[in-house]
């Protein structure tokens, strides 16, 4: 009995120990967005989410909870209690701004662990120490702390991380499973907690029987329909793979859409890189894309190891978008023998409407000679209306490639692109003075700060005297896919006086064209904790960025 007696004591003290850890080591948020497994301040909370017991219970790869409040400049504590069913190296883990404060990954001893990952860590790195930390299928507290330029990881009050910081950090504030069963207690945060402003997905990842939508294209037709067309990827969001285009459509200016209709599926290849164009005389719509075995990959189409190539097709309408034609091939006009790797835009095409060539179609492309891994880009062009396309001009220079172009109010064009020279982190630009047969030497926007991404750029109107109104879309930061911001230049790329942040979070690719009420109509990737949870649709009043 005695024994018995002095075993309880030691187990009652052992309790009062670690509630009291807790409490003293463990300060509660000033704002919960879940507690006891209710929501009470949540933007997204992805699919598949239940409540069960005291806990909202989610799993899955591409599922998070997202905090309807985001961290702003200053300290801040982030805290979670929640639960994983099982410890097999799933990464699953909070993220803070990009940052991932990991629960379970694998050591070199094959245990499980935690870890850092993102902007402030690099690469995915477990944490000395930290093995044996966290149970399966047991509750734990963590915590993410900043005070002044210190930074702690804490598990159940114990700090396992301790890293200074030179900047700031901040930014979106989100959980995921990551093939793990996680139930979330509580979730909240203290500090300088600023709205997240919810984002409206045109089209949605995960929808509609797609695990991903990328690679925006949008046009205006003749009639003023909105058709915005994007890659439905199939199984995941990898470049290759089962890859359909897929569309919306809208009569309103962008106010309502139709059901999501599928332009060409060719079973398990992918059909992808769509650049639209419209024909301004006859109303048709062309649609130029790029073909290449699902099997292939990219690398492997540029060693020339693949068992084909990339492919160029057309496709057409002539009844505004309504239905398409079958894909017709037109590699052998448009790809030169000695070309592996070729992309069509993505983005809009266009057609002149001043100079010698007036009436011209042209999708901008980029492409790889073979036996090199040098990229250029260059153009591609119908002077018969559709009926037949030609190879253009190259850049005189490689270290470019996904680009846009747009016509200037005396009939030059101009090629904005995609750079590769990390010396100089803003788009690279081009100008033909014959309708894009020949391009002159590549020069630098400093204004255009990009990460390696694609850009749109769009000629809003020509002037009857001097430089007409251009505007340029693209994630506005040198380092990363984030701050999705539209600018305005009043003597056609020369200048960039205004500019406006559409969605400061994680961006990616986009497009722009023009509506009917001469407003912009922008279509770009974004999300929370990715910028492939989909594809945004936004009205812009060119009087906005006028301000």
């Amino acid at each position: 009995m005695k024994s018995i007696t002095t075993c309880s004591f030691k187990v009652l003290v052992f309790i009062f120990l670690f509630a009291g850890c807790r409490n003293l080591n463990v300060e509660q948020p000033d704002l919960y967005f879940i507690k006891k497994g209710e929501i009470s301040d949540l933007i997204s909370s992805g699919t598949n989410w239940t409540t069960s017991k005291g806990s909202l219970n989610g799993t899955g790869v591409n599922n998070y909870l997202v905090a309807g409040q985001s961290l702003a400049e200053g300290d801040f504590r982030v805290h979670v209690r929640l639960t994983l069913d099982s410890l097999n190296f799933s990464a699953a883990s909070l993220m803070i701004g990009g940052n991932h404060f990991g629960f379970d990954a694998k050591s070199e001893n094959g245990k499980s662990t935690l870890f850092v990952e993102g902007p402030l860590f690099g690469k995915a790195a477990p944490i000395p120490g930290s093995e044996g930390k966290i149970r399966s299928g047991v509750p734990f507290d963590a915590d993410v702390a900043l005070k002044g330029s210190e930074l702690t990881f804490m598990i159940n009050g114990e700090k396992l991380l301790t890293k200074g910081l030179t900047g700031s950090m901040n930014g979106i504030l989100a959980l995921r499973p990551w093939r793990n069963n996680m139930k979330v207690i509580e979730f909240g945060a203290s500090g300088n907690l600023v709205p997240v402003s919810k984002l409206t997905w045109l089209f949605e990842s995960g929808a509609s029987g797609y695990n991903t939508f990328r690679i925006p294209a949008i046009i205006t037709t003749t009639k003023g329909s909105l058709l915005a067309i994007a890659e439905g990827r199939k199984n995941s969001s990898s470049d290759t793979g089962d890859i359909d285009l897929v569309m919306l459509r809208s009569e309103d200016g962008g106010k309502t859409w139709s059901n999501l209709s599928v332009i060409w599926d060719d079973g398990l290849n992918v059909c992808g890189n769509p650049a639209p164009v419209v024909d301004k005389t006859t109303g048709n719509i062309f649609l130029l894309s790029t073909w290449n075995l699902g099997s292939d990959h990219e690398s492997d189409i540029i060693k020339q190891t693949s068992k084909d190539t990339r492919r160029i097709f057309l496709l057409s309408s002539t009844d505004d978008g309504l239905t398409w034609s079958a894909p017709k091939e037109i590699t052998a006009s448009v790809k030169k023998p000695d070309w592996t790797w070729y992309a069509t835009g993505p983005c809009h095409g266009i057609q002149t409407e001043n100079g010698p060539v007036k009436g011209r179609l042209i999708i901008p492309c980029d492409h790889i000679e073979a036996g090199t891994n040098k990229y250029f880009s260059h153009i591609i062009y119908s002077d018969d209306h559709g009926k037949t396309w030609k190879l253009g001009g190259t850049t005189p220079q490689d270290q470019v490639n996904e680009c846009t172009v747009a016509e200037l109010a005396d009939g030059r064009l101009m090629l904005n692109m995609r750079n590769y020279d990390r010396t100089q982190k803003s788009r690279k630009v081009s100008v033909s003075e014959n309708g894009g047969l020949l391009w002159g030497n590549i020069y630098s926007d400093l204004t255009l700060i990009e990460p390696i991404c694609q850009g749109s750029l769009l000629t809003h109107t020509f002037a009857d005297k001097g430089a007409g109104k251009m505007l340029f879309l693209n994630p506005a930061d040198e380092n990363s896919r984030v701050n999705m911001t539209i600018r305005l230049s009043a003597d056609e790329g020369k200048s960039w006086a205004k500019s406006l942040v559409l969605h400061p979070g994680p961006s990616a690719y986009s497009d722009m064209t023009v509506l009917p009420n001469g407003n912009i109509g922008c279509l770009y990737e974004a999300g929370y904790v990715s910028p492939y949870q989909g594809i945004v649709y936004e009205e812009i009043a060119v009087s906005e960025l006028e301000k």
